[in-house]
């Protein structure tokens, strides 16, 4: 009887020593979790900070080299060239090789100041003074005494000059762009010579008494310009 007490008291002893321990053990697992969990916070501190107290963000390599899709795309070629074209107003578009833009090209009257004596008619029949019939009238005529100087209205190139049995020595310029430019009833003392370049402004001749077709009327410039070889109203295209 005292041998089996004896054996179970030894037994019990053995079962409270058993339970410590394996509380001791879950202590200590709990401990070392912690105690890990928090150097490697502290370790993380460290690597995100410089002792300036400068923070510093290293972004996983995972996440650098994916592929973001939030960017937003370029707007479409087609679409940007359009818009730019839009911004330039249309009545500006015309030639322009000197600037590179498309603004209309500069323009002077041949004559200053001049008095326009006899009108372009726009294709309707007008009684000639001299010929004494009634004819379209394709130019203008800009009064001026013998002797002014005439210039190019545009800059262009020299395609003729001659002697037309009607209207006298004319200087005939190509401006460009289907702009032929007539200088007629000037004087023998011609500036320029076919296939020469001119600038606008310069001078060309001067005026004369050479047109019969208009001599009974004072002394001026036939002054006619043509726009894809249609007469076209010469005062209002150097205005325009």
């Amino acid at each position: 009887m005292r041998k089996a007490k004896f054996t179970n008291g030894v037994q019990g002893k053995g079962f409270a020593a058993a339970l410590v321990l394996s509380l001791c053990a879950v202590g200590l697992s709990t401990y070392a979790a912690y105690s890990g969990a928090s150097r490697s916070i502290e370790s993380a501190s460290e690597d995100m900070s410089r002792d300036d107290g400068v923070f510093i963000f290293t972004e996983p390599a995972a996440t650098v080299n994916a592929e973001r899709t939030d960017i937003p795309k370029e707007p479409d070629a087609q679409i940007a060239d359009e818009t730019s074209s839009a911004a330039v107003p249309a009545d500006i578009i015309a030639g322009g090789e000197e600037t590179g833009l498309f603004f209309k090209p500069a323009k002077t009257m041949p004559i200053a100041d001049a008095k326009v004596i006899n009108p372009y008619s726009g294709g309707e029949l007008v009684k000639s003074e001299t010929l004494g019939v009634w004819k379209t009238h394709d130019g203008a005529d800009l009064a001026a005494p013998v002797g002014t100087a005439v210039s190019s209205m545009m800059k262009g190139t020299v395609t003729e000059v001659k002697n037309d049995p009607l209207w006298g020595v004319c200087v005939v310029i190509d401006h460009g762009d289907n702009v032929i430019g007539h200088y007629c009833g000037l004087d023998g003392n011609v500036a320029v010579k076919a296939g020469q370049e001119v600038s606008m402004g310069e001078l060309i001749g001067q005026v004369g008494t050479t047109a019969d077709a208009e001599c009974k009327l004072e002394p001026h410039l036939h002054f006619g310009v043509t726009v894809g070889g249609a007469w076209t109203d010469p005062i209002k295209f150097v205005e325009s």
